[in-house]
């Protein structure tokens, strides 16, 4: 999918998506928090297009255009896209594309989505998104590991809906508390109900 077309489809408002990414920082980037940043990620796309790629974290895909039917597999991890200096890589980092719990040589990478959607989360430096057919993904660049699949793919066979030079973040420290301290102090709340609290 080319830029314009993705633009002209969704209108995506990236510099409030990566504003939030910069406030979450690497607060869960560990391996308790890990999912809840992939959630408040996928959440953010679907707010971003303004509710046109919903969330919807279904078993091979995360967003889905549902007045089209495309299907949208997102994944995000830091430098995936830039180096730490700023500078575009000529290929991918190391994608984790799916875990599997299939035993034996016979692992299958089944295409279930139209397409890939990576972000690139470290910092100011490397903020992007780039899409690609996730069909191209499936069969000329995914690779099988002995817990599921990952890739690698050329810069030349992305196409970047958002670079790091086109951001300008709107964030406002005070605006919101961290999603660390707000997600303990639900758990708190919830809990207290228990309890007379």
């Amino acid at each position: 999918m080319k830029k314009e077309v993705f633009n002209n489809l969704y209108n995506p408002d990236w510099n409030s998506f990566f504003s939030m990414i910069e406030h979450i920082g690497p607060e869960l980037n560990d391996r308790k928090n890990r999912f809840d940043k992939a959630d408040l990620i996928e959440a953010a796309l679907e707010k971003a297009t303004g509710g046109q790629l919903s969330w919807a974290d279904d078993i091979g895909f995360d967003n889905h255009d549902k007045q089209r039917d495309i299907k949208f597999e997102v994944k995000s991890q830091g430098n995936c896209l830039f180096t730490k200096t700023g500078k575009q890589k000529r290929e991918t980092s190391d994608v984790k594309l799916t875990n599997t719990l299939q035993q034996g040589d016979d692992k299958a990478l089944n295409c279930t989505a139209d397409y890939l959607i990576l972000i690139d989360t470290k910092d100011r430096n490397s903020f992007a998104v780039a899409i690609i057919d996730f069909g191209l993904v499936v069969d000329k660049y995914s690779t099988q590991k002995s817990d599921g699949f990952s890739c690698k793919i050329p810069s030349s066979e992305l196409t970047f809906l958002r670079t790091p030079e086109e951001n300008t973040l709107l964030l406002n420290e005070s605006m919101v508390k961290s999603y660390a301290e707000s997600k303990r102090a639900l758990q708190s709340n919830y809990v207290g109900h228990f309890f007379g609290q």
